[in-house]
């Protein structure tokens, strides 16, 4: 896909790395931190706001609290950070503790009282500095899985209790050991405007790095750069502790010019709201073409990332005479530990390209700041000002899918969007079906993704955050349930040696939107791991000794539902 550039100039501001308190927090585990994920690191769609500590592949570690203060806040839910703590400091921070396993037992009980009176599993509670008051050191609760956890780990954050901004744990003095440099490894080269090259061509290329001497240099010695016109640096690396091989991510970038800086960022602070600008500072294509995350050091018209301490012509360099110009890229840690990328560039006066011509009819300029409008036949998209970090340009097909009712719709993948935008799309669904039918967003390994929608007229509209190929389909088929740890079939069963009943619920399309689980017709609390598609009550106060009727009904995100009961005794 190729782009319209424009210049556009605009203050940036200045972070300078501030003190913090040192050792003011402890380890909140007993074992020593190795690094998982650090803060900053690169993920789809935001930047990590936290330290992920290892466990070692074991959960119900002990976690304590990092110093004195009071439970502020505790949040249980399926996703995100899944069981979470956040205890406020009389220093103005606050230190967040997520993927829990379990909470202690007067969290616990405290909490397990609130999703009760609620009848609700999801819970997000604020408490007041009174209520449960936590000294450094005391265990709140036990390390685990839940949420959206690729593996068992603590995540851990400290937040400015005014801003509500991540702020980097590692500038604290937490006990991590750490004297290796980061590693950078590519270096892309980017053409920034139509007439622009880059070794004769109007597209990025990239340059395989290796050490030598104690730096960095190009890895093939026949490797040249050869560029003309308005240019962008862009750079792949990574960086490690001395007790782990994990790749985490880099805290600070510079660019320096002829021994002049022209680009620097630091990773030092984060505000929640802006962590989706994580596309513009990433090259996006690369990223969706080949899931590498290459950091820019340009900085698009879109991008209010308050991480930059300097930038000089928004990064972008001209290259309009014939020359070598010298560059050097520093690469740092959280604990001064830096690398160091040497290069020269031969400059051209002249381009080897053409110059693009104009657009051709089929593409739609999407500008950046400003709304834009596409009605056609088949669809309408409408998207707010600042929706994007440049202008874009768009190209759709229209074809006809077998497994739906309408035609689909294909937009390219690779144009990232920072604000939800409105996505219509018209079909002849008959109107007993409408309720049923909905939009989806086809994956790249071909799986269909709910996005859900409101009918009007005969068109069902909306909001999407990414571009891709959509589509309407329905979903009639209830959701299923299985026993995971008794026999399902058996209408009466004795369950007195069992702690708690297990299932296991999936749905074929749109998603679980619901379960609830009543024992002789009162609630009990179900715990959910979508990751394992599971869901299980332990048997508690709830549900004593005797005859006992369980009614489960798991209801999918169309309205279809599944109920399941089971005549057991304790």
């Amino acid at each position: 896909m190729k782009k319209i550039f424009l210049l556009f100039l605009f203050p940036f501001p200045l972070t300078a790395q501030s003190d913090y308190p040192q050792n003011y927090f402890r380890n909140p585990l007993d074992i020593p931190i190795m690094l998982a994920g650090n803060f900053g690191e690169l993920r789809e769609n935001h930047f990590h706001t936290g330290i992920d500590i290892t466990t070692h592949g074991v959960e119900g570690l002990p976690v304590h609290a990092a110093a004195d203060g009071y439970v502020s806040r505790i949040k249980v839910g399926p996703f995100g950070y899944g069981k979470v703590i956040y205890i406020t400091h009389p220093n103005g921070y606050v230190s967040v503790y997520g993927h829990l396993s379990e909470f202690n037992d007067a969290i616990g009980t405290y909490v397990g009282k609130e999703q009760y009176k609620d009848e609700s599993f999801e819970v997000e509670l604020q408490l007041q500095p009174d209520e449960i008051k936590v000294k450094k050191g005391d265990v709140i609760a036990y390390s685990g899985n839940t949420g959206n956890s690729g593996g068992p780990h603590l995540h851990f954050e400290i937040r400015d209790e005014k801003t509500e901004d991540a702020l980097n744990p590692l500038l604290f003095g937490l006990p991590v050991k750490d004297d290796v440099a980061p590693v950078p490894v590519t270096l892309l080269v980017c053409p920034a405007e139509p007439g622009a090259s880059v070794n004769g061509k109007n597209e990025a290329v990239k340059f395989a790095l290796k050490i030598s001497g104690g730096k960095y240099i190009l890895a093939n010695a026949t490797d040249s750069i050869v560029v003309h016109g308005k240019i962008g640096f862009a750079i792949e690396g990574y960086d490690k502790e001395t007790v782990s091989n994990g790749k985490n991510g880099v805290y600070s970038i510079e660019l320096d010019e002829e021994k002049k800086m022209i680009y620097k960022h630091h990773l030092e602070r984060l505000p929640f709201d802006d962590l989706r600008y994580i596309n513009a500072f990433i090259d996006y294509d690369e990223y969706e073409e080949h899931s590498h995350f290459y950091q820019c050091s340009f900085v698009l018209p879109n991008n209010i990332l308050p991480i930059y301490d300097s930038v000089v012509n928004n990064g972008y360099v001209n290259f309009n005479s014939d020359s070598k110009i010298s560059f050097r890229y520093l690469l740092g840690d959280a604990f001064a530990n830096k690398a160091i990328f040497d290069f020269k560039v031969k400059s051209l006066a002249r381009s080897p390209v053409p110059a693009r011509m104009g657009l051709t009819p089929y593409v739609h300029v999407l500008l950046w700041d400003t709304t834009n409008l596409i009605d056609e036949s088949s669809f309408q998209l409408s998207t707010p000002s600042r929706a994007f970090y440049e202008n874009e340009e768009l190209i759709f097909n229209i074809a006809l899918e077998k497994k739906g009712f309408a035609s689909s719709v294909s937009f390219p993948e690779n144009i990232p969007v920072q604000q939800s935008c409105s996505f219509t799309l018209y079909a002849d669904i008959p109107e007993n079906m409408r309720a049923k039918s909905f939009i989806v967003q086809k994956t790249k390994s071909g799986h269909y993704s709910y996005i859900g929608g409101s009918w009007s007229g005969n068109g069902i509209t909306a909001d999407i955050k990414s571009f891709g190929t959509f589509m309407i389909m329905s979903d009639t088929t209830a959701p299923s349930i299985h026993t995971s740890n008794f026999d399902m079939k058996t209408k009466q069963e004795d369950l007195s040696s069992l702690s708690s009943m297990k299932f296991t619920i999936g749905d074929n399309l749109s998603g679980i939107k619901s379960y609830r689980a009543t024992i002789d017709g009162k609630w009990v609390l179900m715990q959910y791991e979508p990751k394992k598609k599971m869901i299980w009550y332990t048997f508690d106060e709830h549900c004593g000794k005797g005859e006992h009727d369980l009614v489960l009904v798991v209801t999918d995100k169309c309205g279809n539902s599944s109920t399941y009961t089971k005549h057991f005794t304790r």
